[in-house]
């Protein structure tokens, strides 16, 4: 299924960077969350909740029917899967060779494609660039 998503993603970024598709806020929303539409039939939606520097992204394929694919990532550290290993590495007990976490570089390349898909939503949704040049003229309007 990641890989499904994945793929959807990659050509859904390209399409936004292309402004070939129009994303929008959802309110209401617990987490910062864009979607567009495509032909009224199938709806894309990318969400992110940050507590801290911990960030979940979500990312989801909507029909008529419903949710089609759903997918997240995270940028969680990579602790191990057994609780035993983790706590010692959190106490500073692990192999006295290692000192970085191990590195899962398919899950770090799928939480900077779900950013990167985010990030080019809001800037989509949001058209930042058009909205700071109509305060700037206002502002100048005040002088």
């Amino acid at each position: 299924m990641s890989d499904k998503a994945e793929e959807l993603a990659k050509q859904i970024l390209e399409k936004t960077n292309a402004n070939k598709l129009i994303w929008n806020p959802v309110s209401g929303s617990v987490s910062e969350s864009y979607q567009s539409n495509l032909e009224g039939v199938f709806s894309f939606c990318i969400s992110r909740t940050a507590t801290g520097d911990n960030k979940i992204l979500g990312f989801e394929v909507n029909s008529p029917s419903g949710i089609v694919l759903s997918a997240q990532a995270d940028n969680f550290p990579m602790l191990g899967a057994n609780p035993y290993e983790r706590s010692r590495r959190m106490m500073g007990g692990g192999d006295k060779g290692t000192t970085s976490e191990p590195v899962d570089t398919a899950k770090i390349a799928r939480f900077r494609l779900f950013s990167d898909l985010f990030h080019a939503a809001r800037a989509n949704a949001v058209a930042e660039d058009q909205t700071i040049e109509k305060v700037q003229q206002l502002l100048e309007r005040l002088a």
